[in-house]
């Protein structure tokens, strides 16, 4: 296993020494490795959201997209915001 050594505000530092306290975590390495994990984890769904969405998109025909100006967008955005008003 690897160290890594960070410096942090004390305010930071307080706030590990809280989560501690509160029994969660029994260390500082394990409340960052928590952190670290959830990172990982959050990216990896964002990742796999964004690819089903744009797998799902790549898949449509081409003949089902329609040309629009920004004008009609934005014609079309004023309309939806219209009803919803």
């Amino acid at each position: 296993m690897a160290t890594l050594n960070i410096s942090l505000p004390d305010q930071l530092r307080d706030w590990i020494s809280t989560q501690i306290t509160s029994g969660r975590y029994s260390s500082a390495s394990d409340y960052l490795r928590d952190l670290i994990r959830n990172d990982q984890r959050v990216l990896m769904q964002d990742s796999q959201w964004l690819a089903n969405h744009l797998q799902a998109r790549m898949a449509t025909p081409d003949e089902a997209f329609v040309a629009s100006s920004a004008a009609d967008v934005k014609a079309r955005v004023r309309k939806q915001l219209d009803k919803s008003a």
